[in-house]
């Protein structure tokens, strides 16, 4: 009786482990969204007298493809859709409260490469409908 217990429970485990394969062994899913943000207050009437906020991080990232795009608004903003070099980067994002006149704010984001010292940059201009608590920054969506 013993001996055809653990023939049972050995092919238990083998077929455990063949159904598993699939799942080990399965196409390998793409990276996930990286995002540099920042959570505060923001004026609907912003002026240049009021403090730059900023917001900084340290990725490293894989030669490819990325989309970068700046957040909370959906203004016309400058996007970048392109290959980014591999290293490890200061990803910066600044708001100027103010800028380009009151009422505005203008939102740069970087991404400058410790080692090497090339960069990347995209800016929007957006102005807010109301006063209030927001999640401002910028996000990168790798393509690979």
């Amino acid at each position: 009786m013993r001996s055809w217990a653990r023939k049972l429970c050995r092919a238990t485990a083998v077929v455990l482990a063949l159904a598993m394969l699939p799942v080990v062994s399965g196409t390998a899913q793409a990276a996930d969204v990286a995002y540099n943000q920042k959570n505060q207050r923001l004026e609907a009437r912003p002026n240049s007298g009021m403090p730059i906020a900023s917001v900084s991080r340290e990725i490293t990232l894989q030669d490819g493809t990325y989309g970068w795009w700046t957040f909370p608004t959906s203004a016309p903003c400058q996007t970048y859709t392109g290959r980014i070099l591999p290293g490890t980067y200061t990803w910066t994002d600044q708001l100027w409260p103010g800028v380009p006149s009151v009422g505005t704010y203008r939102h740069h984001s970087y991404l400058t490469e410790e080692d090497g010292g090339w960069s990347y940059h995209i800016q929007c201009d957006f102005q807010l409908s109301a006063t209030g608590s927001y999640t401002w920054g910028s996000g990168l969506d790798p393509h690979f």
